[in-house]
C-alpha cells in the first residue's frame, strides 16, 4: 500500500508542486521502490517537453542516477543485514 502511495504522490507532485518537493519525494520513494525516480523523470520530461529547448532529457538522467544509487544502497543494506 505504501509503495503505491509513494509512487502516486511522486507522480502527482510533478504536476502540482515545485521541483524541490518532487525531488524530496523522489528520494524518499526510492528507499521503498527504486524505480520510481526513473518513472518520475521520464514522466516529467514527457510532460514538459518543448521542441528545441534542449538536447538532453535532464529529469530522466537525474531519475536514472537516483535509481542506480538507490539500487546500490538497497543491495548493500540487504547484504549488511544478512551478514550482520
Amino acid at each position: 500500500m505504501m509503495r503505491g502511495a509513494f509512487t502516486l504522490a511522486t507522480l502527482a507532485s510533478v504536476i502540482f508542486f515545485p521541483w524541490p518537493l518532487t525531488a524530496v519525494l523522489m528520494l524518499v520513494s526510492s528507499l521503498v521502490e527504486p524505480l520510481v525516480p526513473l518513472a518520475a523523470g521520464i514522466f516529467t520530461d514527457t510532460l514538459y517537453y518543448t521542441p528545441k529547448a534542449g538536447v538532453l532529457p535532464f529529469f530522466t538522467l537525474f531519475g536514472a542516477l537516483v535509481t542506480v544509487v538507490a539500487l546500490l544502497v538497497r543491495s548493500r543494506l540487504r547484504t549488511g543485514i544478512i551478514r550482520g
